[in-house]
């Protein structure tokens, strides 16, 4: 039974980071008002669809050593921060609470992570003129 607890603790751990790379799109979309679905991901700078190497949490940057694998253009380090930030929060939780209530805590971590993240990135956005008819 320890063995499939460890499983299930090590899957919720790469679905929290999992998330945390969405939340990243989601931060970088969202102040542009960009779908979240489409396109797919790429590199902001040449286009390159991002592949399954580029899309592994934390460890696809460091195997790129931060930079896109076709134009060189260096990614933010914020990227594998946040990824792993959401990663350690269910660790954590985990640890600290045990599989069913540190998994309830660190996915709501991982939700206050990313409300906190893509909130701030909004609030940086340059505020757009002319997208309303008021005033």
């Amino acid at each position: 039974m320890a063995m499939v607890e460890a499983l299930v603790a090590a899957y919720a751990v790469l679905v929290a980071a999992l998330v945390g790379s969405f939340i990243n799109m989601a931060a970088d979309r969202v102040p542009r008002r960009e779908s979240l679905v489409h396109p797919r991901s790429h590199c902001r700078s040449c286009g390159r669809v991002l592949n399954l190497v580029d899309l592994i949490p934390v460890a696809g940057y460091l195997v790129r050593r931060g930079r896109c694998a076709a134009c060189g253009v260096q990614i933010g380090a914020s990227s594998p921060l946040i990824e792993g930030l959401c990663a350690l929060a269910m660790l954590m939780a985990i640890s600290l609470l045990g599989l069913a209530r540190g998994a309830a805590v660190g996915f709501a971590a991982v939700a206050l992570i990313g409300a906190s993240w893509v909130g701030t990135s909004v609030a940086r956005a340059p505020i757009r003129r002319g997208g309303s008819r008021l005033g």
